[in-house]
C-alpha cells in the first residue's frame, strides 16, 4: 500500500534536503523581519528543520494533470485527514545530552482529522499515556515515539521527550530559531540545519567516506569542514520548478575554496555521465551514427545543465539555483540520459552503506573478543565438533540483536525447523545495498583457515595474528553467486596458490574487506595476488609494503 511510505521516517527526506545552517552576522534577535518561516516550535539545541504547506502543494498549476482528487479521498480514507486541509507541515530535529536523536513534527490542520484512523496507520500498538492534559498514543517508530491530538488545529507526530520542548518553543536565541527568524516564508519547502554541534561528526564522515567516490568527485568531502550553514529552497511554480541551494563558508577564503569545489565537481560529473553513456553504448548494438548522435546529444545536454548549475559567490555566500521551465517530457528525457550517472551515484551509497555495515561487525568481533578473550569460533558446533550455526550467530549480541539471539536453538543447526525460520530473518549489519541476494543471504563473510583469518571451530585470539591486526583480513565481501544464508556456517574459501579466483569478477570490479584492526578499505580485484595472500595470513611473516585505502 502506498502509504507506507508516509509512516514516521517519512520525515528523513525533509531531515536531508537541509544541511548546517547558522544565522548571518550581524542578526539581533530584536530586529525585525516581516514573512520569514519563524522560530516557533524550534528549540534552542535543535539541528536540523523543514517546513512546508500541503495545502498549497495541492493547489499548484504544476499538478494539473494529476488525479488530485483521487488522492486526496485515498488519503483521507487511509490515513483520516484531506492533504489539503494540512495548512503547514514542521519537522524539527534534535539531539539529546546523551547523543541520542529527536525528531518531532507539528501539523496544523483546518477540518477534521480521523484520529484513531491516523494512529491505526501509523501503527499504533494501543498502548496510550498522558502528558499533562494531552493523550498520548504510541506508534510505530524508534522507542518512544508518539502521536498527540495536541488541540482542535494541530498534530503531533514525533518522540514523547521532543514534545514539551517543541510545544514550548517560541523566539528561542539558540543558532536554528535563530536562523528561522531570518528564512523569507516563500511557498515551497524551506529547511535548515545548525552545523555548530555536528560539525566534527559530519566533516569526520565525509573525509572517512571520500574514497568510495570517484577520485575528480573527493574534494567534495571537503565543504562539511569549509561550512557554517547550508540552506535549502524548494519550489513549483506552473510549468517551472526551483531549487536554491546556498553555502555558508566558514570565512570568504572558505567560500572561495567552495565555489573552486562546486565548479571542478560539476565539470567532473559531466565528464562522468558521459562517459557512463558512452560506456552503455558500446554493448548497445546500435550503430556508429547512433552513437554518435547520442554522444552529441549527451554532451549538448550536460553542458546546458552544468552552465545553468554554475555557483554564484557573494562574500560568504555560494549559490547555487536552478529555475528550469523544462516540461515533463523533455525532463524524463534528460534523466534517462543521465540514467548511468544517477545509478554509479547509487552504487557509492550502496558501498558507503556497505562499508559502515563492515565496520559494524568489525566493531561486534572487537567487543566480543574483548568479552570473551577470543574472537567467536568460526561455528557454534556440537560436541562431536560438527558445525551448526555461523559466527554470525555469535556476534548478534553485540550488534543489537540480542533478542533474535535468544530466539536461536544453539544445539540446533540453522536448518532446523526451529531454526530455519530465523535464518531467513537478515539482521540490517549483514546487508550489502544494492546487491541482488536471495532473502536471507549475505555477502559478508569471513577469513577462515588454518593459516589465515579465523581457526576452522578452534580458539582465536588477536594475538595469534603475528603479522599485526592492520596486516591481517579478518572479513570480505564475496561475489552474489557465492552468498549464504547468513546463519549457515559456510564462509568465503581461499586457495593461497590463486587466493582472488573466487573475487575476481565482482560487479564493482573490487570488494570490501574488513581489517583486523577495524578498518574497513574497497580493494580493487586486480589487486596483487601476493599482497592480497600476505593480508590473508594470520603469521606469514611477509613484508607488506603498500598501504590500503
Amino acid at each position: 500500500m502506498w502509504i507506507s511510505g508516509f509512516r514516521l521516517a517519512g520525515c528523513l527526506p525533509c531531515f536531508l534536503t537541509a544541511l548546517m545552517t547558522v544565522p548571518p552576522s550581524g542578526y539581533s534577535q530584536d530586529t525585525a523581519l516581516p514573512d520569514v518561516v519563524g522560530p516557533d516550535h524550534v528549540p534552542d539545541d535543535a539541528i536540523a528543520m523543514a517546513v512546508a504547506s500541503p495545502s498549497e502543494l495541492i493547489k499548484n498549476p504544476a499538478l494539473e494533470l494529476f488525479p488530485v482528487e483521487v488522492f486526496r479521498v485515498q488519503v483521507e480514507e487511509q490515513v483520516g485527514f484531506d492533504p489539503a486541509d494540512i495548512e503547514s507541515v514542521r519537522f524539527v530535529a534534535g539531539m539529546s545530552a546523551n547523543g541520542e536523536p529527536q525528531f518531532g513534527g507539528v501539523f496544523t490542520h483546518q477540518g477534521e482529522v480521523n484520529v484513531d484512523l491516523l494512529a491505526s496507520t501509523l501503527g499504533s500498538n494501543g498502548e496510550e499515556s498522558e502528558q499533562g492534559a494531552l493523550r498520548l498514543r504510541s506508534i510505530e517508530g524508534p522507542p518512544g515515539t508518539v502521536l498527540c491530538n495536541v488541540s482542535p488545529t494541530m498534530i503531533y507526530i514525533g518522540m514523547r521527550d521532543y514534545l514539551a520542548p517543541m510545544l514550548a518553543a517560541k523566539n528561542g536565541k539558540g543558532p536554528l530559531p535563530l536562523l528561522a527568524s531570518t528564512i523569507p516564508a516563500r511557498p515551497g519547502l524551506n529547511a535548515a540545519i545548525a552545523m555548530e554541534s555536528i560539525r566534527p561528526m559530519v566533516s569526520g564522515a565525509a573525509m572517512g567516506q571520500a574514497h568510495l567516490m570517484a577520485p575528480s568527485l573527493q574534494p567534495l568531502a571537503e565543504i562539511p569542514r569549509l561550512t557554517d550553514a547550508i540552506k535549502i529552497y524548494a519550489n513549483l511554480d506552473g510549468a517551472s520548478g526551483t531549487l536554491e541551494l546556498t553555502f555558508l563558508g566558514t570565512d570568504v577564503d572558505a567560500a572561495v575554496r567552495i565555489e573552486s569545489i562546486l565548479n571542478e565537481s560539476l565539470v567532473a560529473a559531466r565528464e562522468l555521465a558521459i562517459a557512463e553513456v558512452g560506456r552503455s553504448l558500446t554493448t548497445s548494438g546500435e550503430s556508429d551514427a547512433m552513437r554518435d548522435a547520442i554522444d552529441s546529444y549527451a554532451a549538448r545536454v550536460t553542458k546546458t545543465v552544468i552552465e545553468t548549475l554554475a555557483p554564484h559567490r557573494d562574500g560568504v555566500q555560494v549559490t547555487l539555483r536552478i529555475d528550469s521551465p523544462v516540461g515533463i517530457g523533455s525532463a524524463g528525457m534528460i534523466a534517462g540520459l543521465l540514467m548511468p550517472a544517477i545509478q554509479s551515484a547509487r552504487v557509492t551509497a550502496g558501498r558507503m552503506s556497505t562499508a559502515n555495515n563492515f565496520k559494524r561487525v568489525g566493531l561486534a568481533l572487537h567487543n566480543y573478543h574483548s568479552a570473551y578473550r577470543e574472537l567467536p569460533r568460526s561455528a557454534i558446533a556440537d560436541e562431536d565438533g560438527k558445525p551448526l550455526l555461523s559466527w554470525r550467530v555469535a556476534i548478534l549480541p553485540f550488534i543489537e540483536e540480542q533478542e533474535l539471539y535468544q530466539k536461536f536453538h544453539l544445539d540446533e543447526p540453522w536448518d532446523s525447523e526451529h531454526n530455519l525460520p530465523l535464518s531467513k530473518k537478515l539482521p540490517a549489519a549483514f546487508e550489502t545495498p544494492g546487491t541482488q541476494l536471495r532473502a536471507g543471504e549475505t555477502v559478508i563473510q569471513a577469513v577462515v583457515g588454518k593459516d589465515i583469518g579465523m581457526r576452522p571451530i578452534e580458539s582465536t585470539k588477536f594475538r595469534d595474528f603475528l603479522d599485526g591486526l592492520s596486516n591481517s583480513i579478518l572479513c570480505v565481501e564475496v561475489r552474489p553467486e557465492a552468498a549464504v544464508p547468513w546463519s549457515k556456517p559456510a564462509d568465503a574459501e581461499f586457495d593461497l596458490e590463486d587466493p582472488l579466483a573466487n573475487l575476481k569478477g565482482t560487479p564493482d570490479d573490487g570488494f570490501h574487506v574488513l581489517i583486523g584492526d577495524g578498518a574497513v578499505s574497497f580493494l580493487n580485484d586486480k589487486i596483487e595476488p601476493g599482497l592480497f595472500k600476505a593480508l590473508l595470513t594470520r603469521a606469514g611473516k611477509e613484508i607488506i609494503q603498500e598501504v590500503l585505502p
